[in-house]
């Protein structure tokens, strides 16, 4: 049986337990804190990280790995015996990590970059996959071919407290921000992650509609689907998952198997705090 190991970056939201679960290996991403560059899950976690940006009401700087992170975690991976790796990378057109994980390969250790178009677990559904596929025999190549079968297979929604940060930064035009102001709206905010970009998929007006929405784009994505994986997120509001949890009970009941998570420092930065969602992997 071929060595085949699996990378993904934090912006995956693998968690450290399912990390080490499946034996996931996990490029951390940086976060910059008043000039102080912070590896994200490492040197800070994400409740301390969103009890910062709510103390200072400020949008963080984040940027991707280092060259010398990349060759460092690929070195580590062939010393552990592994012939072949699946790097799965957050979208290309969110992050420069995709191109990180393709120009700094080593001699000695087969490398393919997947280049996910998604975030969070909507990203991170493609290693738990992957996993399975490598336990089940399948080799690299076969891998590789069912992964880009399910490019378009993993779907992420949420809402978010506040236009403000996502409209500061630059992932939505600011008309989308003023929108929101002006009627007093959250937002319901989906990937297409063929095309790596967030889209606004609905407005409503307090969070019992939100919710309402949520369970529609939930339903929605289930229809004729037999198997699938869910996940459950937070930003800095875990109440956020509480009530998605018990509006969406039944659907996470007939997932085969359902994450919760709270979403990174590098990806927060992006959102701010009062961020919550769901996420779907469409199996069969």
């Amino acid at each position: 049986m071929e060595k085949i190991a699996i990378l993904v970056d934090s912006a995956s939201d693998i968690s450290n337990e399912i990390a080490k679960r499946l034996n996931i290996y996990t490029l951390s991403l940086y976060v910059n804190l008043d000039g102080e560059y912070l590896k994200d899950r490492v040197d800070i976690s994400s409740d301390e990280f969103y009890k910062w940006v709510r103390e200072n009401n400020s949008l963080p700087k984040t940027s991707a790995a280092s060259p010398g992170d990349v060759t460092n975690l690929y070195e580590k991976i062939k010393a552990d015996g592994y012939e072949k790796v699946l790097a799965i990378s957050i979208g290309s057109k969110f992050s420069s990590t995709y191109s990180l994980l393709n120009t700094n390969k080593i001699e000695g250790l087969e490398t393919y970059v997947f280049d996910s178009g998604n975030l969070t677990m909507a990203e991170g559904f493609f290693a738990v996959y992957a996993d399975n596929l490598i336990k089940k025999g399948f080799s690299f190549e076969e891998i590789i071919d069912k992964l880009n079968e399910k490019k378009d297979s993993s779907f992420v929604y949420f809402t978010i407290d506040s236009f403000k940060y996502i409209v500061e930064g630059g992932r939505v035009p600011k008309t989308f921000g003023k929108i929101g102001d002006a009627l007093s709206v959250k937002p319901i905010i989906s990937v297409n992650p063929l095309e790596s970009a967030f889209k606004l998929v609905k407005i409503a007006r307090g969070e019992k509609k939100v919710l309402n929405e949520l369970r529609k784009f939930a339903e929605n994505e289930i229809e004729n689907v037999k198997d699938y994986y869910m996940f459950l997120g937070h930003g800095g509001y875990q109440e956020g998952i509480g009530k998605l949890e018990e509006k969406l009970s039944d659907i996470i009941a007939g997932a085969k198997e359902c994450f919760k998570v709270q979403i990174s420092p590098t990806l927060g930065a992006n959102t701010g705090p009062g961020l919550y969602g769901f996420g779907i992997f469409k199996l069969d």
